[in-house]
């Protein structure tokens, strides 16, 4: 037993040791290792915790680099109120020649502000910006001088404009003060808002790339709010490299991290969508509060409670909310999922459900009968009767419905919208379960009209219409339901990550699963003989599929989309620190510039399909059958779409390639053929082409309305791995890394760019971690990233085609089809219209660059992909 004990510790310490060494051990800025903090500057170390901190003069540094050494050693010492530490940088700095006064007023301003003298910081820098010649340099103090010590209530400032060069001191300030500005130029109601923020993307980026910005000095004295600014403009990402930074100043100087800056981190890896790494965030503030009031701790408990229910762990989440200190309740404790102050009978309604998905109907049903009415009830105290109505609604579907029948009638008498719209909606699926399909939908009709547009947050279209194709399959008759089945997928489509959540705040029955709506759905619309809803249904289908099978969250400015449905669902995550941004005009601009994206990228089947020329093919599998809809844009409307179902899983059966050859021979006249690039349609595509060698067949990856695909009028490829004699090469123009990977702006917008170099990291699946370097002729490494990519190529740099070979991604399309997908994703939302692959072709192979458009380059081997139906 002993030694077995003296194994596990000396396991422990080993991990601890190796998990300390691997943290972060930065060129620039606090790094730790083995324990130790030390501060690098260029990848030395120059101070660290060993000896306290204790300050020494740099050597063998440049300028440039004793100045980032000054501020960010007097940082700390400013942090940890060092008199001494303070006095020791401005010695060195006043002996010194050179660029260092602006150094020196930053940190004599700090320091005065420090002891409590406001005027005599202010003037300081007044001063500096009076005397000082230099344009840049003043300016950096007239930006620094708005960031300490601009008064008002407004959250944005007004910057001046910096051009902010390498060479040139105080480059990371500078940075953040371009950054600065263009985050407070944007307004939600400007015309060119998607400009704005491909601005800030592009300015945002050089922070996760340059290591003369892996550490920002004095960046929590400049903007302690930057990244909630960054979060609430929806670059959630950049919100939490900057409160990273901020919160390793903490533990240099203070040795841990501040409760306030946790529990902002937890909410920005909640808007992440990173749950687990938000409640090990959490769990960390309780560690490092241990002995604070229990009216503190509830609102923590209450927030790791709903993250573990969200990662489906129901014992975690119960265990969480069994920590609950229900004597000392306090207003500061938010509902995470309603944003709204939680009442204890509101924890007790949200433990509930917790305990029903835990240990089943019959002890939620007991807990919540366990909930004592004061004397006067309240809104708040009826949710947890409209909650045993949504349980009992399988076991005693009359008793439920009675509860909430009374529940309506009160909630009407007393106005109370929110309560009796959730109501209403249980009602009608209630009355499925008793048979009353036409109070079924009388109620949920009547739904539609209470909720106000205070409300209107708190409604559910796909919950109502989901209702209305419920009650009328369960009755047998025919009803006009096509709309509901339309709208109710749509609204779907947009919520189906935060499924779960609607048992929560919505009272969504649990006996109605979405794939049973699915089911009654397509059927209902095979019996109407409604080709084009069935069509539609099954693609949004698919891409739900696709949505909930996507572990990677969104890059760039796909992040906005994303971070605007998370704050929607789960702003009660916040800490007390972001309530002033709920009402900022970064909300607006996040929202204008989310409707801008979903209106680009909406997929459209009817639209799209339409406006094709060439017979089009679209497979989607569902369950245990392969959907086969062919489109002849030849025939009139009515007749254009028809559809086959054939019931095999197999994407090869004959079958199913029979009925895709029959429709080649009818429309075997058009010039081509296209088929929609899902893996259904790749492999029925390819097996055509084995039969079929002298017809154009390609593919189409979205469903927007089709866009003509437009002949580049330039080729051009990454110029690092080119010799000289294929740089001889008719046809195509080699550039610099800068221009192909979207950093710099190439003139001709009308351009095809080349991919024929192999990538250095080849693991299975992770687009994210894509890299292709090379020897430049220099002689010096030079490095192309998917990391880089997503955030450099906009509207401004994309080109209009890319062809690429397998090397690019290590394995060919058939092997490594989702790898492939998402390449093809990333690049035809950037805004491509077509990619070519072809498996194996070299820069010597060619001999003009129209080569590379002619079908013959790909028709055999390769694969043509247009961003839309052609």
């Amino acid at each position: 037993m002993t030694r077995n004990w003296l194994l596990t510790l000396i396991i422990l310490l080993i991990t601890f040791s190796v998990e300390l060494t691997a943290q972060t051990k930065r060129g620039q800025g606090w790094s730790l290792s083995s324990g130790i903090y030390s501060l690098m500057i260029a990848g030395r170390e120059m101070i660290n915790s060993k000896d306290g901190f204790r300050f020494q003069s740099p050597s063998n540094l440049t300028p440039n680099q004793e100045i980032d050494y000054y501020l960010s050693l007097g940082e700390l010492y400013l942090r940890r109120k060092d008199k001494v530490g303070v006095a020791n940088i401005l010695y060195d700095l006043r002996i010194k020649k050179g660029d260092y006064a602006f150094a020196d007023a930053i940190l004599t301003s700090l320091w005065k502000q420090a002891q409590g003298d406001d005027t005599q910081a202010v003037k300081i820098l007044d001063t500096f910006i009076q005397k000082e010649p230099n344009t840049y340099f003043r300016n950096l103090a007239k930006n620094m001088r708005v960031n300490l010590y601009q008064e008002g209530e407004d959250e944005k400032k007004t910057m001046i404009r910096m051009d902010c060069v390498k060479s040139k001191p105080y480059y990371s300030l500078c940075r953040v003060f371009r950054l600065q500005y263009y985050i407070d130029v944007a307004s939600g109601k400007e015309k060119e808002l998607h400009k704005h923020y491909v601005n800030i993307m592009r300015v945002a980026s050089p922070f996760f790339e340059d290591p003369l910005l892996e550490w920002i000095p004095l960046l929590d004295w400049i903007d302690q709010d930057l990244p909630a600014k960054m979060a609430f403009l929806g670059l959630i990402r950049e919100a939490n490299y900057f409160q990273a930074m901020i919160m390793d100043l903490e533990r240099v100087s203070d040795g841990d991290v501040s409760e306030n800056s946790i529990e902002r981190y937890s909410f920005f890896q909640v808007l992440a969508g990173d749950y687990m790494g938000a409640e090990d965030s959490l769990i960390q503030y309780l560690n490092i509060t241990k002995g604070k009031k229990s009216s503190f701790t509830n609102r923590i408990y209450v927030k790791l409670g709903v993250l573990a229910y969200l990662q489906k762990n129901y014992k975690k989440s119960n265990d969480y909310y069994l920590k609950l200190d229900i004597a000392n309740w306090s207003t500061n404790v938010l509902h995470p999922i309603l944003n709204e102050p939680l009442s204890i009978t509101g924890a007790k309604d949200l433990v509930s459900v917790t305990i029903w998905k835990l240990l089943g109907a019959d002890q939620a049903i007991r807990a919540l009968q366990k909930i004592q009415d004061p004397d006067k009830l309240t809104e708040d105290d009826i949710w947890p009767k409209l909650r045993l109505a949504q349980i009992l609604i399988d076991q005693n579907p009359e008793l439920s419905s009675r509860i909430t029948d009374e529940i309506i009638y009160m909630a009407q008498g007393k106005g109370w919208r929110r309560l009796e719209y959730a109501a209403t909606v249980l009602q009608g699926y209630t009355q499925i379960y008793r048979k009353e399909f036409r109070r079924s939908t009388i109620e949920l009709t009547k739904s539609r009209g209470i909720l106000n547009p205070e409300n209107a947050f708190y409604a559910s279209e796909f919950i109502r219409n989901f209702g209305f194709v419920f009650a009328h399959t369960a009755s047998g008759k025919r009803g006009p339901i096509s709309g509901n089945i339309r709208e109710g997928i749509h609204d779907f489509q947009n919520q189906v990550v935060y499924e779960d959540l609607f048992f929560i705040r919505n009272y969504r029955p649990m006996s109605f699963p979405t794939e049973q709506f699915f089911e009654h759905s397509i059927q209902f619309l095979k019996d109407e003989s409604d080709h084009w809803g069935l069509l539609d249904v099954l693609f949004r289908q698919d891409s739900i599929r696709k949505t909930l099978n996507d572990k990677n969250r969104p890059h760039s400015l796909s992040q906005v989309k994303f971070i605007d449905q998370q704050l929607k669902y789960l702003s009660g995550f916040q800490s007390p620190r972001e309530s002033k941004f709920f009402d900022s005009t970064y909300v607006d601009s996040r929202n204008s510039e989310s409707q801008y994206l979903s209106k680009m990228e909406e997929e459209s089947v009817v639209k799209s399909l339409e406006a094709a020329k060439h017979p089009t093919v679209v497979l989607l599998p569902q369950k245990d059958s392969i959907y086969i809809f062919f489109y002849n844009p030849k025939e009139n409307k009515k007749n254009a779409l028809t559809w086959k179902e054939v019931r095999t899983t197999r994407l090869e059966s004959i079958e199913v390639t029979e009925s895709i050859k029959d429709f080649y021979f009818l429309v075997k006249d058009s010039e081509s053929i296209q088929f929609y690039m899902n893996e259904a349609g790749y492999i029925a595509h390819k097996n055509l082409k084995k039969d079929v060698k002298d017809k154009d067949i390609s593919l189409f990856y979205f469903m927007y309305p089709a866009l003509e695909v437009t002949k580049p009028q330039t080729i051009v490829t990454w110029d690092c791995p080119m010799t000289e004699n294929i740089q001889t090469a008719k046809g195509f123009i080699p550039v610099d890394r800068s221009y192909f990977e979207g950093s710099r702006i190439l003139k001709d917008k009308d351009r095809l760019h080349l991919w024929d170099f192999p990538n250095e990291t080849r693991r299975d699946g992770n687009f994210m971690e894509l890299t292709w370097s090379c020897k430049n002729k220099s002689g010096s490494y030079e490095e192309i990233s998917t990391a880089r990519l997503i955030r450099r190529i906009d509207y401004r740099t994309v080109p209009k085609t890319i062809v690429y070979s397998e090397k690019v991604l290590g394995k060919g399309l058939p092997d490594g089809f989702s790898f492939h997908t998402a390449w093809m994703h990333f690049w035809f939302k950037a805004g491509v219209r077509s990619i070519i692959y072809r498996p194996k072709w070299s820069y010597s192979d060619i001999n003009a660059g129209n080569f590379l458009l002619d079908p013959a380059f790909y028709r055999e081997e390769g694969v043509f992909i247009s961003q839309t139906p052609q």
